[in-house]
């Protein structure tokens, strides 16, 4: 027993030594000091796009027991409760990192040794390149515009196109013009036309970016532009009238034809900056050159009428017999040839006399003149080739109406067309109509009170302003017939009591008699001159009223209100008062009168031609004796309208007279100045 115990004894002291030296190999285990050691390594140092894969080799002798890893420059504190762990396998473990920047890895072995290492990833690019466009003009130009293209990008620039229009990224795949790159990273295009055009780069990387420039400042139209004018008191305005896209630098003008802009002559011409219109003082052709800012030109050319110079050519003129149509061409090529011969630089020819038209009208029956029968077609169109005879002799046509005259001589309306309004009105069962025809003393009249009369005169002038280009419409002293003392109770003194009852029944003053029919002529000539201007501002409209201003204020004729027309505008172009008086007529001495009458204008509008009797060269003429004296009183009175400097123009009455033989002496005086002007 005792020796059992014994051994037991010895077992136990074996245990002890031999736990004693296992303790001894832990505590030398134990003082490991050592950090890990840890190693990063990135897959790829080149540029790319794509996530960079991180690599994390972690060792040491007493074994790994914590990896961590975050973005940025970390310390073990931040790490003691922060950061992402990573799983080893066989000491290795790996990170995708998305974004450059600077990455720490934490690592811990067994001993508690700790080891930071740090990695900086520069080499992921997925910024598209950096575009800038810039055209080497922005102020307008006539020629070719070069975009100068910048580029920049951290990895390197592998492609450039650009392409006209808005182009996406997708098109440039297999489309679009290739540039080179220079070695500053630029390169340009060059491009001729107005519009958006798109440039598209891609980096080494594969990121692609597209940007656009408009480019709008390439001009290589001339600019359109059309010359008017206008005449007052003896001087002309011209009008330049532009439209350009990069708009206008300059407008200069000089006096002739020059055509060439480059010709030397525009260094000597007149320059406009601050205003489209110049003022010129003689008749000619005036050339007027516009630059715009791109520097494209245009030459317009005008000439210039300073003064009028009308003869009137009636239907006294004309046969009642009418005209075949090389006839009529004939009679009017030598009325026309003989008017530029003397001197005249316009026609103004009477076409409806009485109701009746030398042109395809709408509304009155063609006249006896041409076809020899009222409303007999004559087979041609006379009108037009009067028009078109006079501007191939440089003549301006006017077209001469009466407004309200039906007959001369006669009140029988089967005299007329059964086509003429008048006879239509007469005969119709309608009676609302029966009035718009009256008949006074031995004549028939239109009714200038009608409504219906107004508006058929007013849609006939329409008509012959489009269809025919004509220059001006003319109205002569033809208005209300004189009606004597019994004006008030005659004529169209029905429509006037008509007005009279309403007005004052409305609780309003109702104008006086001569009154309503001025304003009745007035609204006409107005409703004219609006309708005229709508289709073709350039067209003339114009009235020769009888040459006494008082006549024209009596209570019992005419019934124009001239003083409103010359002092208002929107009435008419121009008035033609007919001084039909020698310088020394005791009642209406020529240069008295047309004092009077320049003297009654007061609107800026409204120019003023002077009407001359040349039908009474030469003649007897009981209370003006000096008209068979003198030899050259045509010639004074055109002299005098001139020297006032505010007469524009000359109409003489009529064309015949100038060619009788007692006259020539008259018209030999005349025509020595009157294209001195």
């Amino acid at each position: 027993m005792k020796h059992i115990k014994n051994i037991m004894y010895l077992f136990t002291i074996f245990a002890f030594l031999i736990m004693l030296s296992n303790d001894t190999v832990i505590q030398a285990a134990s003082k490991d000091t050592k950090a890990p050691a840890v190693s990063l390594t990135q897959d790829k140092k080149t540029y790319t796009k794509s996530a960079v894969k991180v690599t994390v080799k972690a060792t040491d002798t007493s074994g790994i027991k914590t990896v961590k890893w975050a973005s940025g420059t970390k310390d073990a504190t931040y790490f003691s409760k922060n950061g992402t762990s990573l799983k080893l396998a066989k000491n290795i473990a790996t990170v995708s990192i998305e974004k450059n920047g600077i990455y720490s890895f934490y690592v811990v072995d067994k001993a508690g040794n700790k080891k930071i290492s740090t990695i900086k990833i520069s080499n992921i690019d997925k910024t598209a390149p950096a575009i800038t466009l810039a055209p080497n003009k922005k102020t307008p130009t006539n020629t070719s515009v070069k975009v100068t293209v910048g580029l920049k990008d951290r990895a390197g620039i592998k492609t450039v196109k650009w392409a006209a229009g808005k182009q996406n990224s997708s098109y440039f795949k297999n489309n679009g013009t290739a540039l080179k790159l220079n070695s500053n990273n630029t390169t340009a295009f060059t491009v001729k036309e107005n519009g958006t055009y798109t440039v598209y780069a891609m980096d080494k990387t594969g990121n692609g970016r597209i940007s656009e420039i408009a480019v709008s400042n390439i001009d290589n139209k001339a600019p359109a532009a059309s010359l008017s004018y206008s005449v007052l008191n003896q001087a002309a305005t011209i009008k330049v009238s532009t439209k350009d896209t990069s708009g206008v630098k300059s407008i200069q003008y000089l006096k002739g034809t020059v055509t060439d802009p480059a010709s030397e002559k525009w260094n000597n011409s007149n320059t406009l900056f601050d205003t489209v219109n110049f003022k010129v003082k003689t008749s000619g052709t005036y050339s007027v050159l516009i630059t715009d800012k791109a520097g494209n030109t245009t030459v317009e050319t005008l000439k210039v009428r300073l003064e009028l110079r009308a003869v009137w050519i009636s239907y006294l003129e004309f046969s009642n017999k009418g005209y075949s149509e090389s006839q009529f061409k004939k009679k009017i090529n030598e009325m026309f040839d003989n008017s530029v011969d003397l001197k005249m630089n316009a026609v103004i020819v009477q076409v409806r006399p009485m109701g009746d038209a030398l042109y395809n009208s709408d509304y009155f029956p063609w006249s006896v003149y041409v076809s020899g029968k009222q409303g007999k077609d004559p087979g041609f169109d006379p009108l037009e080739y009067m028009v078109e005879a006079a501007h191939k002799r440089g003549l301006e046509f006017h077209a001469w109406l009466n407004p309200y005259r039906v007959t001369l001589s006669t009140t029988d309306y089967n005299t007329l067309s059964k086509d003429n309004p008048a006879r239509i009105w007469k005969e119709d069962s309608s009676t609302k109509n029966d009035r718009n025809v009256l008949s006074f003393g031995s004549s028939l009249y239109y009714n200038p009170a009608s409504k219906e009369v107004q508006n058929m005169i007013v849609s006939d002038i329409e008509n012959i302003v489009n269809k025919y280009d004509v220059d001006g419409i003319h109205f002569d002293d033809y208005f209300y017939p004189s009606l004597g003392s019994s004006y008030k109770s005659n004529f169209d003194y029905k429509e006037y009591n008509t007005y009279k009852e309403s007005t004052t029944k409305a609780g309003k003053t109702p104008m006086t008699i001569d009154a309503w029919r001025r304003n009745n002529v007035s609204t006409l000539v107005r409703n004219v001159y609006k309708s005229i201007k709508a289709i073709d501002s350039s067209v003339e409209f114009g009235i020769s009223p009888h040459g006494n201003i008082s006549n024209l204020m009596a209570k019992d004729k005419y019934y124009v209100d001239v003083e409103k027309w010359l002092s208002t505008d929107g009435y008419v172009d121009y008035i033609a008062p007919q001084i039909y008086w020698s310088f020394t007529h005791k009642i209406c001495p020529f240069d008295d009168t047309v004092q009077r009458w320049l003297d009654t204008r007061t609107a800026n509008s409204v120019k003023m031609y002077i009407g001359i009797a040349n039908y009474k060269a030469k003649a007897t003429i009981s209370d003006d004796p000096e008209w068979k004296k003198a030899n050259d009183e045509l010639k004074r009175q055109v002299e005098y309208g001139r020297k006032t400097g505010s007469v524009d123009g000359f109409l003489f009455f009529r064309y015949e007279h100038f060619f009788k033989d007692a006259m020539q002496v008259e018209v030999d005086n005349l025509i020595e100045i009157l294209d001195k002007k």
